[in-house]
């Protein structure tokens, strides 16, 4: 009796110290607390994940999916919302040209959409003129000519930058007024747009615009002129192809300075300017941006 009570005073201890060792082990030999973390959190969770991704990969798939074709049908009857979410994105679609539809009824349905935008969300009307602009249709002229006399002023900048796209020279003297409107930003569009047009006629109203107050409109002058054959900017063509000089325009962060050079690059190189020359070759050699070095040494290759 002596003995057994003893073995079951052992047995007694034994158990006890397995449980405090165990530090409170689930009769199958696993945590409880870890049990319930993976029970109510954790797959809960992973459940939660997969159904994310997975509703995210169909909604990517059926997006890429998507044509310009179904863009313009949510444009004509999707809610004010996603007309013109459908707009931006029929903007993108169109600038890639093997994209664009080669239909003339496709052409006709954008221009009557932007036509019944009139009165719609300004962001409508401003991303159809865009996607008119990159198609490169001459026809799209005159509904943005019609656009600008009785357009909204937030939507001017869209429409001068579309028909300065389309690069078709009749559109030329209806932008000339805009080179004195009092938003510098439409002043610095219409130069930008001029240049893209290359009227000869523009030459002398570009000169003008190089005294601009406006640095942004100067800039788009200098460039415009030199896709003329102008050399008339070329002192501030040289100004933008130095890195320099950007440090007095903190306001123009790293990416719209790099774009800047590269549209100084550009313009500079058709004048064959000695001084323009010399500036082009430095960046070529010096300059910390790989993209500007290869344009430069383009150039001159």
């Amino acid at each position: 009796m002596a003995d057994d009570k003893k073995h079951q005073g052992n047995t007694s201890s034994l158990q006890q110290t397995s449980a405090k060792d165990s530090g409170g082990v689930h009769p199958q030999g696993k945590p409880f607390l870890g049990i319930a973390i993976h029970s109510f959190f954790v797959i809960p969770f992973l459940i939660a994940l997969s159904c994310i991704l997975l509703f995210s990969g169909v909604r990517i798939l059926t997006q890429n999916q998507r044509s310009a074709y179904d863009f313009l049908e949510d444009v004509k009857v999707g809610g004010l919302t996603k007309r013109w979410q459908s707009a931006f994105e029929l903007s993108k679609i169109l600038a890639n040209p093997r994209l664009i539809p080669q239909d003339e009824q496709f052409f006709s349905q954008l221009s009557d959409a932007f036509e019944h935008a009139r009165h719609d969300d300004n962001r409508t009307r401003q991303y159809l003129a865009l996607a008119m602009g990159r198609t490169g249709r001459m026809e799209f002229v005159k509904p943005l000519l019609e656009g600008l006399k009785e357009e909204k002023e937030e939507n001017l900048t869209a429409l001068i930058y579309a028909l300065g796209m389309l690069k078709q020279k009749e559109a030329a003297p209806a932008l000339y007024p805009y080179l004195d409107h009092p938003q510098p930003r439409i002043r610095s569009i219409a130069v930008v747009a001029l240049g893209n047009i290359a009227h000869p006629d523009s030459a002398a109203l570009l000169t003008k615009a190089l005294e601009d107050p406006e640095p942004n409109v100067q800039w788009g002058a200098a460039v415009s002129l030199a896709r003329l054959g102008d050399a008339g900017g070329r002192e501030i063509l040289g100004e933008m192809l130095d890195r320099e000089y950007w440090s007095r325009f903190p306001q123009v962060d790293d990416k719209e300075q790099n774009d800047l050079i590269l549209m100084a690059i550009e313009a500079s190189g058709s004048l064959r300017d000695s001084r323009l020359d010399e500036k082009i070759i430095y960046l070529g050699k010096n300059d910390p941006n790989a993209k500007i070095r290869f344009a430069a040494l383009e150039v001159h290759k």
